[in-house]
């Protein structure tokens, strides 16, 4: 395709008929450029054009996002020094909040923390605060593969005669103390607490198996379903007066279905009285560039060649990378994407 692009520039200084000719020497350096770094994505065969029309977006790539990124993991960095702190991701569905914050998954993990989460639904307010339970009970698992023994005789020492109370709001603890919970004292485990019990519960949880060595990441999906009281646990948490938590939390939300006086920005305020460093970010749509980039990787032709295509998706999906993927894998389930070497 490069070469038969280089020819067409001579036939253009012939007056003969033009399809993707380069326009100059920046272009074709642009296209060498991207050919050098990837040449197998680039460079393929008739053998391949025959196999069909394949979308390969490149695995685990945030396109557009690189500043996003950044913040994110910065704001990581911080607490993995010994501070809590909120990150606040706003959007509409689809934007790519969650990949976002998936994207920090295995940074989080490398350096010993904990990543637990929980999505929130139509149904979560029947229940407020069972998902931020469930999300810190996940927890206790993972301590099991770490550093188990530490921490149980942290926990032991913490709770003393209310160990009661911390198996029974989050029964996974049991697996961390194998050799002296008894069944008789898993029959507890359900029993009604009530909300303040819950967060001070949680609190003394979070000092305890959280670390600058072992940061624990919060990620709660959809908070525009979550209730007041779950906030109220977090707000507790991350300004811990004591300062010993060491917790990140990640709170996403649509941004288009929350009014201004929303739990969720009671929540910001109040963290921000409380001096805990707060970030808050808005995703949009990926701009014409970037949804050019994430074109061009999936149909492996350079940029140039699919802009078209790309200002055309633009248009109709301003820019949304749920909406680009889908209306992309549209197009090639009704054979309407197709490599042709002439052209």
């Amino acid at each position: 395709l490069m070469t038969q692009n280089l020819l067409e520039c001579a036939l253009r200084e012939d007056g003969g008929q033009l399809h993707n000719a380069y326009e100059s020497l920046g272009v074709l350096g642009e296209d060498l450029h991207l050919l050098l770094l990837d040449p197998d994505r680039f460079l393929f065969d008739n053998q391949s054009i025959e196999n069909g029309m394949q979308l390969l977006y490149r695995s685990g790539k945030l396109y557009g996002r690189d500043k996003e990124e950044t913040l994110i993991t910065d704001a990581f960095c911080r607490v993995s020094r010994g501070k809590s702190e909120a990150f606040f991701i706003g959007g509409f569905s689809g934007s790519g909040k969650s990949m976002l914050v998936d994207s920090l998954r295995d940074r989080v993990k490398c350096v010993g923390g904990y990543v637990t989460k929980h999505k929130f639904d139509a149904m979560s307010r029947e229940k407020p605060l069972s998902g931020v339970i469930s999300a810190f009970n996940q927890v206790c698992l993972m301590i099991k593969g770490r550093a188990r023994p530490v921490i149980a005789k942290k926990l032991r020492d913490e709770f003393g005669v209310d160990f009661s109370l911390l198996l029974r709001l989050l029964p996974n603890v049991s697996v961390l103390f194998p050799e002296l919970i008894s069944p008789a004292m898993r029959v507890e485990v359900g029993e009604a607490m009530n909300a303040r019990s819950v967060c001070f519960t949680l609190l003394r949880f979070v000092r305890v198996v959280s670390s600058p060595r072992h940061p624990i990441m919060l990620f709660l999906d959809d908070m525009q379903w979550a209730d007041s009281t779950a906030l109220d646990v977090i707000h507790t948490i991350l300004s811990d007066t004591m300062g010993s938590s060491c917790m990140f939390f990640v709170g996403t939300y649509r941004d288009n279905e929350v009014q201004v006086d929303h739990d969720i920005f009671n929540l910001i305020r109040e963290l921000e009285m409380s001096h805990v460093h707060t970030t808050k970010l808005s995703l949009a749509g990926l701009d014409q560039s970037d949804l050019n980039t994430m074109i061009s990787d999936a149909l492996c032709l350079y940029p140039r060649i699919c802009k078209s295509l790309s200002d055309i998706l633009f248009q109709k999906t301003k820019g949304n990378p749920f909406f680009v993927l889908e209306f992309m894998q549209s197009l090639k389930s009704h054979g309407l994407l197709q490599y042709n070497i002439h052209q």
